[in-house]
């Protein structure tokens, strides 16, 4: 199965619980703000930038972007261990970006957990290093 074999598409409630055991299964959480009614309200407020990863009725991967008016901000990036390693993270990153960029978003900052695996991916990306986040992308106007 390649990348090409998922589908990307917006949360919805009922994907909460698939999405924490996901979060549980990659080690990226859950933390004491993923509650599943935190989650139904970005759900609610942010669907567009709330995304999953679907294959063969399962959720397998996860992004969430983050838009305060002037920057953007990745979190929660996950790919299912038994689905990695075939450009899924790649695809979520890139559709999370177009949907920031539309917004405006000319700077996005990524939220990466201090793990090999997940260092090793965005050192594969057009991020770098920032002195006040882990990872920054700017795009020109």
């Amino acid at each position: 199965m390649t990348a090409d074999n998922f589908i990307i598409r917006e949360v919805r409630v009922d994907d909460i619980e698939a999405l924490l055991a996901l979060w549980r299964a990659t080690e990226s959480g859950p933390s004491v703000t993923d509650t599943p009614q935190h989650l139904s309200m970005l759900v609610e407020k942010a669907p567009d930038l709330f995304l999953a990863a679907e294959a063969d009725g399962r959720i397998v991967g996860s992004v969430l972007g983050g838009w305060d008016l002037w920057r953007g901000h990745i979190y929660r990036l996950a790919v299912h261990p038994d689905v990695q390693r075939r450009g899924l993270a790649r695809r979520l990153v890139s559709e999370i970006e177009v949907r920031l960029r539309a917004r405006g978003a000319t700077r996005i900052y990524a939220l990466a957990l201090p793990r090999d695996a997940a260092l090793a991916f965005w050192q594969t990306q057009p991020y770098t290093e920032s002195e006040d986040v882990a990872l920054v992308r700017t795009f020109e106007s």
